[in-house]
């Protein structure tokens, strides 16, 4: 990845997320960027052939507690904190237009 495109796509992701960047932590961030696929590389290249598959670095196993179901809450008690219910709901704003 070029300069120009890094320094292009660091500007894209900082609007996505509404962040104003200068010149100098744009920079800085596409440098860091560069770094970060270098060892991505590096680490892509290391032979692990003869390395077994584990599916987790330690030993440790689920521990599971017993299921005690109890008594369930009331509708109207939980739904009297809300400011607006709808058909025993909690009615939130619209979200997605």
């Amino acid at each position: 990845m070029t300069n120009s495109e890094s320094n292009d796509y660091i500007k894209y992701m900082a609007e996505l997320a509404k962040l104003s960047l200068d010149d100098s932590e744009i920079q800085s961030l596409a440098e860091d960027m560069r770094d970060i696929i270098g060892l991505m590389d590096t680490i892509k290249n290391i032979d692990t052939e003869q390395i077994d598959a584990t599916e987790h670095i330690s030993r440790v196993t689920n521990i599971m507690r017993e299921d005690h179901p109890g008594d369930s809450l009331d509708a109207k008690q939980i739904l009297s904190n809300s400011k607006k219910t709808m058909e025993n709901c909690f009615a939130i704003p619209k979200m997605i237009e």
